[in-house]
């Protein structure tokens, strides 16, 4: 589902996992979706992630307006996060077009400790747009219970200047270590980590944060503000057991602008 701009910018070290290598579903899963997502993005070294219910402060509230994104058109699943009331980010190979919007819903308490039957679930198939060139797609979302996610949730701010290299980073997302435990739930993690490369391409910065297929999507937050300043979506060098040297996001002034085409 990659637009050929993008897989022109990443096809050295990205690893693919469409159609391919999906690990079986996991019974507490949403329906018959894949517990691997369309893209494979990468653990750097050992696992360093925590459970979204650990958080404390201001992380524990930014975490709250992201959540488990199910995409029934395609099979497939990813992150993604509240931008306004009733709108949603996540990636263009996650949902490239409003056929592929269709059915399309967030649980933002898909958290370990909470019940398959206990998730709250919105609708977000209204298709608004989406930039393949920088692998972002916004969606709207319905309310459930009166309510739209964002005024339950919260959303998330996106910063007007590029996170530097070094900078420390977190990455809010939906997934488990499928590779070493095959029938784990995909709840909401927190990953830490710095800026490799604030330049790492025209339009992406690189860190190693800890991510896998079916968090693409994520936000990737500055450390210091809380800010978005990437929007997560694709690993590099990764091997069969989605290990590799590092993940990437699109900046946060191509996702700033972005927005404003749609005036959020």
């Amino acid at each position: 589902m990659f637009a050929k701009s993008l897989r022109a910018l990443f096809v050295m070290g990205a690893l693919s996992a469409c159609g391919t290598e999906q690990s079986p579903d996991v019974p507490d899963q949403d329906g018959t979706e894949p517990l691997q997502s369309q893209e494979s993005n990468v653990i750097v070294g050992s696992v360093n992630w925590v459970s979204s219910t650990t958080l404390s402060g201001t992380q524990a509230t930014r975490a709250n307006a992201v959540g488990y994104l199910s995409i029934p058109a395609v099979g497939s699943r990813c992150t993604a996060w509240l931008v306004s009331p009733d709108v949603i980010i996540t990636n263009n190979h996650c949902v490239g077009s409003a056929s592929q919007a269709a059915g399309a819903r967030v649980s933002f308490n898909y958290i370990d400790g909470v019940a398959s039957a206990s998730r709250v679930w919105y609708s977000c198939a209204t298709f608004i747009k989406t930039w393949s060139a920088d692998d972002m797609t916004a969606l709207r979302c319905s309310a459930t219970n009166g309510q739209l996610p964002g005024n339950v949730h919260g959303f998330l701010t996106v910063a007007s200047a590029n996170a530097a290299t070094n900078a420390s980073i977190y990455v809010v997302h939906q997934n488990c270590d499928y590779y070493t435990s095959s029938g784990c739930v995909p709840t909401k993690k927190l990953s830490p980590g710095v800026v490799k490369n604030a330049n790492y391409s025209t339009t992406d910065l690189s860190y190693d944060a800890d991510t896998l297929g079916g968090s693409s999507g994520s936000p990737v937050l500055s450390t210091a503000t809380n800010q978005v300043v990437g929007l997560h979506h694709i690993g590099l060098g990764g091997n069969s057991q989605g290990r590799g040297t590092a993940n990437t996001g699109v900046k946060a002034t191509r996702v700033k602008a972005r927005l404003a085409e749609i005036g959020l």
